[in-house]
């Protein structure tokens, strides 16, 4: 229990009124010698014990009277957060949900609006010389403002400014937020307010430490969830998952096949979806594609095919209309477009006679699917050059390197591989962005691969060789599981027909082993595996580009891979090739709420963020942590919470200069649509909070929850009771004052 007005409890001291009157207040008299009362002595004696006691009964009904009375004074609150507010000046916290979720409609309101509205009356609802601040939250806090926590007026223009994020909701980091923010202040009584959809992902992401903190801010401050939203309501949601070109990597004077993935995320059955696909934010096609039905939980391919006329990098934006929910309804992409591509193949196998025979065979017609006459105006240019013959100027144009089968020179004799001058350069394209892909076969020297390729030199390869090549038996080769390729790699369509089956009638004779563990395995990682579990295919991030290592040789030697024998070979080169030329892109794909890294090519002065909404932010300049590395610019995860296209540009330049990052929602918000009931909150924090609705009445709402944690009122019902009591005894006894 804890008291609004302590000093009020000294006022219980009046006790001691009764209690000297009773004692001290005597009627005075004389005696007089009356013979016959000597005959009523009798009788006195026994009604005196009888008048005894009632007068006992009166003194502790005026006693209790005068207690409850003080006690009623002091405004007594079953709350240990210091009272209940009503007349007294309150430290009020407020956080916003700003997850996408609360972009939903309810009537003609988002629940954002009646999150806005409910505050507006909470802050109507505050005695004076009360103090706010506010924050919002996703999956992070940010503090709002005001800048005097005494201005209500600012308080009340911030929550008109409060804008949905692309993010997804997390109810710890806006709660622990509060929780300091509400300490900080000086008055009795703190109140935090948090005004959400009340999601149940909020609770579930962090939920033992989300009931903690409860604990917590219960002991500290009124804590009330304001429902913004119905708990029953059922969102009908399709998200836009996924984009991607078909078949071929994006290039010039074509029409490209984009597959747009789109997913019900709720538990509703969505009717009438409209899909349309844009380029640098043009429409693509003439007329937009309508998905009759999407069941729950059901993915819906829908082909969509766009021109590509100029080179360079643009922007891909999927946008669907016909659900409930807004917030992933848009998916921007950043595609590159190419005029040509220039792959360089060094053969460690060449033959001259016989072309066919050669190691850059097969991999020289993945590349180039066409008719011998069209190869050379196809957009894939390889260039094959012997393992002898290469030097550091064939990586001048190049996008892609293939090492096939070439060995890397003996250490007796060097001169018999690839030369040092071109390895150094190979470590430098490779880390600005560049691709390597590397195939083994019988002149890839486990020692010497991993002395100049591997940990030993330039660091190259995804894991050290272990030893030479294992042989499986003719009858039972090795053989890749579709089950085991990397979810969230490019390989990842080989986990499904009709790539998986291509990827089955794989079989390999010959593997090359590698360490995944010691010297050289850190920042390896397996791609593909074969059925035994033995490493396929692995690769390794370099700077900005990346290694591929394939285990087995990428002709016919030790393996039908390339061959007739299966029909995964020309994806899996086009899959390769799509992943290794699209790193070189300045700027990238990334989510909700994720930091924005680039690597600008010189100093500059200084440097701005363009936000989709196309207002500048200024950022601080290029810096290296390290002497001797690249600069880098940095945009903070707090500046990247709304997804949409962002350019970091020099100081008044135009947005055609410098990176370019697509952001997309984080979909982890609409994974789980439900909204918690009641129960659910009691279940999860271990007691029943607070709970008010939303909408016309929140300040009166608010205003209830106060008058019921205080016991003003009932101890003053308690004195009429007891005054009424006094009263009747005392008539009862003709003892009145």
């Amino acid at each position: 229990m804890t008291f609004l007005s302590p000093m009020m409890l000294a006022g219980a001291a009046a006790v001691g009124v009764p209690i000297a009157l009773h004692f001290f207040y005597k009627p005075r008299y004389r005696r007089l010698p009356w013979a016959a009362m000597s005959f009523l002595k009798e009788a006195l004696e026994q009604t005196s014990r009888r008048l005894r006691f009632q007068e006992w009964i009166l003194l502790a009904l005026r006693c209790l009277v005068i207690l409850l009375l003080a006690l009623a004074l002091a405004r007594p609150g079953w709350m240990s957060a210091g009272g209940t507010g009503r007349g007294e000046a309150i430290d009020a916290v407020l956080v916003f949900d700003t997850s996408y979720s609360m972009a939903a409609r309810e009537g003609d309101k988002t629940r954002l609006d009646l999150a806005k509205e409910a505050a507006l009356g909470v802050l109507d609802s505050l005695p004076p010389n009360s103090s706010v601040q506010m924050f919002t939250c996703a999956d992070r806090a940010e503090k709002l403002g005001p800048q005097s926590r005494f201005n209500l007026d600012q308080a009340r223009q911030l929550v008109a400014a409060i804008e949905p994020t692309s993010l997804a909701t997390d109810f710890l980091p806006g709660l622990t937020a509060a929780l300091e923010a509400a300490e900080s202040g000086t008055a009795p009584v703190k109140e935090i307010y948090l005004f959400t959809d009340l999601q149940k992902q909020g609770f579930e992401r962090q939920q033992g430490a989300v009931r903690d903190l409860c604990d917590r801010i219960k002991t500290r401050a009124n804590l009330v969830f304001v429902r913004c939203g119905k708990a029953d309501r059922k969102l009908a949601n399709v998200a836009v998952t996924d984009v991607q070109a078909v078949g071929t990597i994006p290039h010039t004077k074509t029409r490209v096949p984009f597959v747009v993935s789109l997913k019900n995320t709720g538990t509703e059955v969505v009717k009438g979806i409209k899909v349309g696909l844009e380029l640098d934010g043009r429409a693509v096609e003439r007329d937009v594609v309508q998905v009759e039905q999407i069941d729950p939980g059901q993915v819906v391919p829908v082909t969509l095919t766009g021109t590509l006329d100029e080179p360079g990098l643009r922007v891909l934006t999927v946008r669907v209309t016909g659900d409930g929910l807004p917030g992933d309804n848009r998916l921007d992409r950043l595609i590159l477009v190419r005029d040509v591509i220039r792959v360089l193949l060094v053969d460690g196998t060449p033959d001259r006679d016989s072309p066919a025979d050669s190691g850059s065979h097969f991999v020289r017609n993945a590349l180039t699917p066409v008719t011998e006459n069209r190869t050379e105006e196809y957009y894939i240019r390889p260039q094959v050059v012997t393992a002898a013959e290469v030097g550091p100027a064939h990586l001048a144009n190049a996008d892609v390197v293939y090492l096939l089968n070439a060995p890397a020179g003996a250490e007796a004799d060097p001169r018999a591989g690839l030369p040092a001058d071109f390895v150094a350069r190979l470590k430098e394209f490779v880390a600005a962005g560049g691709g390597l892909v590397v195939g083994a076969g019988d002149q890839v020297n486990p020692a010497d691969y991993n002395r100049v390729l591997g940990s030993g030199g330039a660091g190259l390869l995804p894991f050290d060789l272990a030893a030479a090549a294992e042989t499986a038996p003719e009858a039972d080769p090795f053989a890749p599981a579709p089950e085991s390729v990397a979810e969230k790699s490019f390989l990842a369509p080989f986990r499904d027909p009709p790539f998986s089956s291509a990827l089955r009638a794989v079989g390999i004779g010959k593997l090359l082993p590698t360490r995944e563990t010691g010297a050289g395995s850190t920042g390896g990682r397996v791609l593909v595996r074969t059925a035994d579990g033995k490493p396929f295919v692995s690769s390794r991030v370099v700077g900005e580009g990346e290694v591929i290592f394939v285990g087995t040789t990428l002709d016919e030697r030790w393996t039908n891979f390339p061959g007739r024998g299966s029909d995964a070979f020309v994806p899996f080169t086009q899959f390769t090739l799509a992943h290794l030329t699209g790193r070189k892109v300045p700027g990238g794909n990334k989510t909700a709420g994720e930091p924005l890294v680039w690597f600008p090519p010189e100093a500059a002065a200084g440097y701005e963020l363009l936000l989709p909404s196309g207002r500048r932010v200024r950022l601080d300049k290029a810096r290296s942590t390290v002497a001797g590395e690249k600069l880098t610019v940095t945009v903070p995860p707090n500046d990247t919470a709304g997804a949409g296209v962002y350019r970091i540009v020099l100081d008044g330049e135009p947005e055609t200069k410098g990176a370019v990052f697509a952001v997309t929602p984080d979909l982890r918000e609409s994974a789980n649509l439900d909204a918690a009931a009641d129960a659910d909150l009691a279940r999860w924090l271990g007691y029943s909070p607070v709970v008010i609705q939303a909408g016309a009445g929140t300040e009166a709402a608010v205003n209830e929850v106060r008058v019921r944690r205080e016991w003003t009122e009932w101890v003053l019902l308690a004195v009429l009771v007891f005054l009424v009591a006094e009263g009747a005894w005392a008539w009862v006894c003709g003892r009145a004052w």
